[in-house]
């Protein structure tokens, strides 16, 4: 069993009771001694870049990052080269940073828009939580890889890493939301 750290994913259950986690899919970015800090990688909002950030015309959708601190934007970005200030969650893979370089780097065209990812808010757990909840069954970890994140439709991406699980997961990925109408 894999414990949860920075670069590993999250996948909720099936039958969550938490309406802002159903079949979600986080990927963790920090985990530390005050707690662990994520983001849901698949569930996508309604709003564009470009509407809400007038610096980046960027005509894709930002993701709701999870519950916590909603009036934050967030950015994850798969590249060779970091930017200032951004944390390394796997291999090429990189959370935040110093927006004005990255607006440069999207402007040059050293970072491409399919490489970059907008969460409003983030998925957090207080130190000790997360592990109490994974102990209940609620959550499973797994190995986080950049397709993960980028390459991968967001609606089927909780079922699909459910079946990478194999066994019994794979099984549940075909489970209804609601167990009743099986």
């Amino acid at each position: 069993m894999l414990i949860p750290s920075r670069g590993k994913l999250l996948i909720s259950e099936p039958f969550i009771q938490d309406p802002s986690f159903e079949r979600s899919v986080i990927l963790l970015v920090e985990k530390n001694q005050l707690g662990t800090i994520g983001f849901i990688l698949n569930q996508q909002l309604n709003i564009l870049v470009k509407d809400v950030m007038d610096k980046l015309a960027l005509p894709q959708a930002i993701y709701q990052g999870g519950p916590v601190a909603l009036d934050s934007l967030h950015f994850l970005y798969h590249g060779s080269k970091p930017i200032h200030n951004s944390l390394s969650v796997i291999k090429g893979l990189y959370w935040g940073g110093d927006f004005k370089e990255l607006v440069i780097k999207i402007d040059k065209g050293e970072i491409l828009p399919e490489n970059i990812r907008f969460y409003l808010g983030y998925s957090g757990w207080d130190c000790g939580q997360l592990e109490a909840e994974i102990e209940r069954k609620t959550w499973l970890v797994a190995p986080a890889h950049i397709d993960s994140v980028f390459n991968l439709d967001a609606t089927k991406l909780w079922k699909q890493t459910m079946q990478s699980l194999g066994g019994e997961f794979a099984l549940l990925a075909n489970s209804p939301l609601n167990p009743n109408l099986n």
